[in-house]
């Protein structure tokens, strides 16, 4: 039988986040931007470099106290992001703001996807406004 080439299902879950110096890294400092070329955006999910990869949705959680912001996501072609034509504004969702509680637990927000990326594709995210105890991405998917 030969090797599936149109796959729709994935072959490998990944779960991924802004996570290049650890998981769980929260992000803080404003992207203030449209473009997605703004340093302070974060990558939180590379596609398989082979067969792409399939994104189910971006949860984001709140690391504790926090204004209100919004989370800009950015579909990037596998180029530098610093470059605005290698990036597509695809969305946005309000982050409200929080509050860090013993009583009780911090938000969390899925923004669902349901996208197939091509080999390479990234996603980034950045926020509207600078928060305090920040925010975390997580990426839910699978690779091809």
């Amino acid at each position: 039988m030969p090797a599936n080439i149109d796959p729709i299902f994935a072959r490998t879950p990944d779960i991924s986040n802004n996570c290049s110096t650890g998981m769980n890294q929260l992000v803080t400092a404003a992207a203030a931007d449209y473009t997605g070329s703004g340093a302070n955006n974060s990558l939180i999910f590379t596609a398989d470099a082979t067969n792409g990869s399939f994104v189910q949705r971006i949860r984001f959680k709140a690391g504790g106290t926090n204004v209100a912001s919004v989370a800009r996501i950015f579909l990037n072609n596998g180029s530098s992001n610093t470059t605005a034509t290698n990036n597509c504004f695809f969305g946005e969702i309000t982050l409200p703001a929080t509050t860090a509680t013993s009583a009780g637990a911090t938000i969390e927000i899925d923004y669902p996807l349901n996208l197939a990326l091509p080999a390479g594709f990234k996603i980034y995210f950045g926020l509207g406004t600078a928060v305090s105890a920040g925010w975390v991405a997580t990426v839910v998917g699978g690779r091809y």
